[in-house]
């Protein structure tokens, strides 16, 4: 309820006047009655709510009603949370949270006593529920008491891990998270965009792209080694990288890596010459799929994009990603060219347990094309990308989806080299018409809702 009506209920139960209650608190009866009429609130915590809450403490002891303190308090507290929900903020956070956490609609509209399709017109703003506190304390109670990873929850309710046996402490903080607006998940998607909008690839790798000289001179080819720890991950890439470059063959690259953004991150240095080798690569005219790993925070999923922007810029990159997570415990990496496989495998949480196997083998150069078309099957596209040798496809594109009612056009004025179209629920096109000119056009719920949200 409102925290007007809770108000007014206090003063029905105690028997007692708006002019009682401004005697009992010290507060003015003007002050009173705009409490009373739901035409001012008191902030949590400020010394009018103080008062309030005693003024109503000490009617129920002299009207000899038990009444506990800390229990009106935490009544007002609650209502005041419940006017100053935005419903836009509470979707924001409600959705957040079922693309984290990958809950079951159908599950979770079950075990609070609604439909499904009801749940699924929330989830698009179509409907509201009549009381929001309500139904974010009955979704709180479903997530605490039937999702397992507590880990990925903690993380994203900012709750310490420690303290996740308190089930009763749990749900009233992942309660208050839901009506509790966050700018996180935007301030996320405007600074990707802003280094998007800034980006110029010919003054990331120090040349104009179109200048860059791929190696010819010939380099003896490794039948086999095996790499170990942190440090053994950044060889067994370069030599990967590297064998590949001089190599004869045209087949496509594939990458598969799960490694932490943070850990991946760490060598700024090591980043950049990566970057600058697999531009190379990508010049020589070698195709690029790779299969992100997208089962993780959405601040993660950002980081991991940003260092990716100057692979984008290419154009010469398919990204996908899986639905379902291989393994939570024992995470890897899988790469394969026309030449040469890297496989790693690693303990999570433990990069220098790590082993990297290096191989140029035909036999075994097979086996991990094989697997790397498997993997390819059994992913979904992250996004489509049109470079500026795509008009046609590009052209095709539009024809087809961008004459759509439903599709807004919609320009940024805090970006000045890119706009965006938007198909709700459907696709985001994020166009950047400069260094180089380039399209997006993005399919995966996750990280399509959140520039959604940015954007609208």
């Amino acid at each position: 309820m409102k925290f007007s009506e809770e108000l007014n209920s206090y003063l029905k139960i105690l028997n007692c006047s708006a002019q009682d209650l401004s005697k009992a608190s010290g507060l003015s009866p003007t002050l009173v009655s705009r409490y009373l009429n739901d035409k001012r609130t008191p902030r949590v915590n400020s010394e009018y709510f103080a008062k309030l809450v005693d003024g109503i403490y000490l009617i129920s002891v002299n009207n000899n009603v038990e009444l506990n303190k800390k229990d009106i308090a935490d009544v007002f507290n609650k209502s005041i949370y419940f006017n100053d929900i935005n419903f836009d903020d509470f979707i924001i956070n409600f959705n957040n949270l079922i693309l984290e956490l990958k809950i079951n609609i159908s599950d979770l509209a079950n075990s609070i006593g609604y439909d499904t399709s009801f749940i699924s017109k929330v989830r698009n703003k179509n409907r509201k529920p009549s009381d929001l506190n309500d139904f974010s304390q009955k979704v709180a109670d479903y997530i605490v008491e039937s999702y397992q990873n507590h880990e990925t929850l903690c993380s994203l309710i900012k709750y310490s891990l420690e303290d996740v046996d308190n089930k009763d402490a749990l749900k009233k903080s992942l309660t208050n998270w839901l009506i509790t607006p966050h700018n996180s998940n935007n301030k996320l998607v405007s600074d990707f965009l802003t280094k998007l909008d800034k980006f110029d690839l010919n003054d990331y790798i120090g040349t104009d792209f179109s200048k860059v000289k791929v190696p010819t001179s010939p380099i003896i080819l490794r039948t086999s080694k095996t790499y170990y720890g942190a440090d053994g991950r950044k060889q067994a890439e370069g030599e990967f990288l590297k064998t590949t470059l001089i190599s004869k063959a045209k087949e496509p690259i594939f990458f598969y890596n799960d490694l932490p953004m943070a850990e991946a991150g760490k060598d700024n240095d090591f980043k950049q010459k990566w970057v600058l080798a697999i531009t190379m690569v990508l010049k020589k005219g070698l195709h690029l799929n790779i299969i992100h790993d997208i089962d993780r925070p959405i601040n993660e999923m950002f980081l991991g994009l940003e260092s990716w922007i100057p692979i984008y810029m290419t154009g010469s990159i398919s990204p996908y990603y899986f639905k379902e997570h291989p393994s939570n415990m024992f995470l890897g990496s899988h790469c394969t060219s026309g030449s040469v496989a890297l496989s790693g495998e690693y303990i999570k949480n433990n990069i220098q347990s790590s082993k990297f196997y290096l191989t140029t083998k035909k036999e075994e150069l097979d086996y991990y094309k094989e697997k790397s078309s498997y993997l390819l099957s059994k992913a979904k596209p992250l996004m489509t990308i049109f470079k500026e040798a795509d008009k046609e496809k590009f052209e095709e594109f539009m024809n087809n989806e961008g004459n759509f009612p439903d599709v807004k056009k919609i320009k940024k004025d805090i970006f000045s080299n890119i706009d965006f179209y938007v198909r709700k629920n459907k696709w985001v096109m994020v166009n950047k018409q400069t260094s180089p000119e380039i399209h997006f056009v993005i399919h995966n719920s996750k990280l399509r809702d959140a520039i959604e949200q940015f954007l609208l």
